[in-house]
């Protein structure tokens, strides 16, 4: 925690009050996540809240954009900077695949983090979110101003 884990360039696709989207490119190796597997040059669709506890990343296909998933990280607040996104990420991360299954990621990862019950809350609480967004509305980008 406290060190920087991914960076990369994305082009600004809308900028809200308290929202940024951005789109940007895998550019990365495979990587396999849960069951699902990130390839290079496979789409990514990020939206950053500067107000919520979690960001929200729509996966799509290289070839066809078809939506392969929705990665969701848990973390402070997003901060923007210049032209320059941050976020601490607190490990927990929700995974959606478009049937509406979700796989909740690196538990233990995030129940080790040192963290002080105020933060951790925060974090349980942005998940539950997460969860009920998804059950509910897929649409996140209307929904989330």
């Amino acid at each position: 925690m406290g060190h920087d884990v991914w960076e990369y360039t994305g082009s600004l696709v809308q900028r809200h009050k308290n929202k940024i989207i951005i789109e940007a490119y895998f550019d990365r190796e495979e990587t396999p996540v849960d069951k699902l597997i990130l390839r290079e040059g496979d789409r990514f669709i990020e939206t950053y809240f500067l107000d919520k506890w979690f960001n929200i990343y729509e996966i799509q296909n290289q070839q066809d954009r078809i939506i392969k998933a929705w990665y969701c990280n848990i973390s402070y607040p997003a901060k923007l900077f210049d032209n320059t996104i941050t976020y601490r990420d607190l490990e927990l991360d929700l995974l959606v695949y478009p049937d509406g299954r979700q796989k909740v990621l690196d538990i233990a990862e995030f129940e080790a983090l040192p963290l002080d019950n105020q933060v951790r809350s925060k974090a349980l609480q942005a998940l539950k979110e997460l969860q009920e967004i998804f059950l509910t509305n897929k649409d996140y980008l209307l929904t989330l101003d």
